[in-house]
């Protein structure tokens, strides 16, 4: 008897530890319990060595019954047993092991994603949300003189106050709130709220259908997400030459950004004073072929690029200062085509825009002008059913003479400001244009 661990030890040397039974010299592993108290294990030969230290370990009040009758369970079916749980467990453990594998792979391969593409490189092409929101606000801003406009996927109006550095939406009261922008002029607050954040002189601004609203900040793109946080996904704040094709958009020295537009499916385009550009879902920039123009009996390429559109088909439409404040279409292949001539007051090329129809238009002084064919003709009612061509001429609008901006909501309103300073009008304003019936929305200082 094996005081120590309450067993009966049967045979000469020294009981095996735990629950190893050794039968016929094959050491077996019965952790299992296949020995039970009280159970009689047959057939096992104490008169001939067992294991290596000529022994069996039997559990305690466990009968054994050497050279005993036939009724007894056979040695030889303990031993398949004993190997038959053995293997078991053995299949289990690799089971286990194979998981946990497994686990820890899929583990490491979400964390090495995660760090190769930080949230701001990221490029994801955008997709229009079941519920589009307006953008988070902070604190209310008087607005001083209004630049570039956009409307967002909720019919919201979103104005670039240009001196104030700030990037502000009219609320329903008539009041103006920022959705970016501090206030004070520079680059800062990549990662955090846009409300926080520094801008350097935004030139243009347009929606995703996501509601992402992309902003060309002085030598950066920067985009402000539903959630109220900027980042920068194009351009690293130098001034620089041609940008090759297929360059990262991050490390990219692109200048002064001048124009950014989105494409109805989400694209991202953007333009700088001598390139036009695509991004990719890879971040790398694809260029648009230069547009080439007959000038002077010569073929040479344009610039000085101040505006631009694209259309459902992928057209990319320009303005541009040079032959004469001209708009172009540049068709997928590259080849492009002179439309025409347009400006606003001060000698500044047209702004373009894709109207909810899928036309492009462009302002020219008072009026609007779409691509029609080959050329550009006066947009009849600014979008309306009546005659009316003029947005000065629009019942409940006046003191109106000169579009700067403008911009499309999604059911077709016209939002239009004018040009501060122009020497025409007493003070700038902000106008809407419903169905032929015109509102001024805002009015600036006089003299502004």
């Amino acid at each position: 008897m094996d005081a120590q661990n309450g067993r009966h030890v049967v045979g000469g040397g020294q009981a095996l530890t735990g629950t190893d039974v050794a039968i016929r010299n094959v050491p077996t592993d019965l952790r299992g319990n296949l020995v039970m108290e009280g159970h009689p294990v047959a057939s096992i030969k104490l008169d001939i060595p067992h294991g290596d230290n000529h022994s069996v370990t039997i559990m305690s009040s466990t009968t054994t019954a050497p050279r005993e009758t036939p009724e007894f369970v056979d040695h030889e079916l303990v031993i398949r047993e004993a190997r038959r749980r053995q293997h078991r467990r053995l299949a289990w453990m690799g089971l286990g092991l194979a998981i946990f594998v497994a686990v820890a792979a899929i583990v490491a391969a979400a964390s090495s994603a995660t760090k190769a593409s930080p949230h701001h490189a990221k490029v994801v092409l955008p997709s229009a949300p079941k519920s589009p929101r307006p953008l988070p606000t902070g604190s209310i801003v008087a607005l001083k003189i209004a630049g570039p406009l956009a409307v967002g996927p909720t019919g919201s109006l979103y104005v670039a106050a240009e001196s104030q550095h700030e990037i502000l939406v009219r609320l329903a009261d008539g009041e103006f709130s920022d959705v970016a922008g501090d206030g004070t002029a520079g680059f800062s607050g990549d990662g955090g709220l846009a409300t926080k954040a520094e801008l350097s002189s935004v030139s243009a601004m347009s929606f995703a259908p996501n509601g992402d609203l992309y902003l060309a900040d002085g030598t950066r793109v920067r985009v402000v997400e539903p959630n109220g946080t900027i980042h920068t996904i194009a351009g690293d704040g130098r001034a620089g030459g041609p940008v090759a094709n297929g360059a990262p958009a991050l490390s990219a020295s692109l200048g002064p950004v001048v124009a950014v537009t989105t494409s109805p499916g989400g694209r991202l385009f953007f333009a700088t004073s001598t390139q036009i550009f695509r991004l990719s879902s890879a971040g790398t920039l694809q260029t648009i072929p230069a547009i080439a123009t007959l000038y002077a009996g010569k073929t040479i390429a344009a610039n000085e690029l101040v505006s631009i559109a694209v259309d459902a088909h992928g057209t990319v439409f320009a303005s541009a200062a040079f032959a004469g404040w001209s708009v172009y279409r540049v068709a997928p292949d590259g080849v492009a085509t002179n439309l025409g001539y347009a400006r606003r007051s001060g000698g500044q090329p047209a702004i373009l825009q894709r109207s909810p129809e899928d036309t492009i238009e462009a302002d020219s002084g008072p009026y609007l002008e779409h691509v029609e064919a080959n050329r550009l003709v006066r947009t009849p009612g600014v979008l309306t059913s009546t005659s009316i061509t003029s947005v000065n001429d629009v019942p409940g609008i006046t003191q109106f003479i000169f579009m700067d901006y403008f911009a499309f909501a999604p059911d077709g309103t016209l939002y239009a400001d004018n040009m501060p300073t122009s020497g025409f009008d007493p003070y700038q304003q902000i106008v809407s244009v419903t169905s032929g019936q015109g509102a001024s929305l805002w009015r600036g200082a006089p003299g502004t």
